[in-house]
């Protein structure tokens, strides 16, 4: 049973994160997947590598961090 998207994508903060090898962000996600569930394919979409769902999360802090300390307000 997929979730519904304004249970999971609308309700955080999803941010292209960084590629470990290629430094590119730019991600693919397989349709209706939650890219925080633990069988999400979240990858990159120039060199094709896939993240691991910890690595994924990881990341995803990482970047949330940067951004909020742009202090550019609402958009």
């Amino acid at each position: 049973m997929r979730a519904e998207p304004d249970a999971t994508l609308t309700s955080i903060e999803i941010l292209p994160v960084k590629c470990p090898q290629c430094g590119e962000a730019q991600n693919t996600l397989d349709e209706g997947t939650d890219p925080l569930s633990r069988d999400a394919a979240v990858g990159c979409m120039v060199c094709n590598y896939v993240f691991s769902a910890d690595e994924y999360r990881r990341l995803l802090a990482e970047r949330q961090r940067e951004f909020e300390g742009l202090h550019i307000g609402d958009l």
